[in-house]
């Protein structure tokens, strides 16, 4: 998958670059660019596809863009691999529309979700965004907004969403065997 997804962002950087070589991007960016746009248009590609078969379209679209609205501020842990996170995903926002919740155990998923946030947000982006740390504080209020914003719906498929995506923000750092931490 990974291998497809770097070869058509190339083709599609190559060919936008031949049509405007002026206006547009050194081919490296363009291709850097198009493999994150393609890798999320092909998952929620097949979330929805799924979603739809299964009769739970709206909720799975519902959950997707919950949890990538948390997740745009807020950061989180990235697998390895493309096919890692394509699968955790896909997986992610296609089980949520069918996990129970009662509406007396919103408000405590909602506050465990809020606390993660604001505690750990923003998490794990410094390699993934070009935006200066100076503006961290910001995504890390924008990220307790959306969390809070949801007290006021209390949907069962938004709180699981943002839910999912706040414990991906759990990060210990932890101490390489054989480092020496005055180094």
């Amino acid at each position: 998958m990974k291998r497809m997804i770097e070869a058509l962002a190339t083709r599609i950087a190559v060919k936008l670059k031949e049509a405007n070589p002026k206006d547009t991007a050194s081919v490296e960016v363009m291709r850097y660019a198009l493999i994150g746009i393609l890798h999320n248009a092909i998952t929620f590609s097949a979330a929805f596809l799924i979603g739809l078969l299964l009769g739970k379209l709206l909720a799975t679209f519902l959950a997707a863009v919950s949890f990538m609205a948390l997740r745009f501020v807020s950061g989180g842990y990235h697998f390895k691999t493309p096919l890692s996170c394509f699968i955790f995903s896909t997986i992610i926002f296609i089980a949520i529309p069918f996990i129970p919740l009662q509406s007396d155990s919103y408000w405590i998923v909602n506050t465990i979700s809020l606390a993660l946030t604001a505690i750990f947000a923003p998490s794990n982006i410094k390699e993934h965004i070009q935006v200066s740390e100076k503006y961290f504080p910001l995504f890390k209020l924008i990220s307790v907004v959306i969390v809070v914003i949801n007290y006021f719906w209390l949907n069962p498929v938004i709180t699981l969403a943002l839910f999912a995506q706040s414990v991906t923000l759990i990060y210990i750092k932890r101490k390489e065997v054989g480092t020496n931490e005055n180094e």
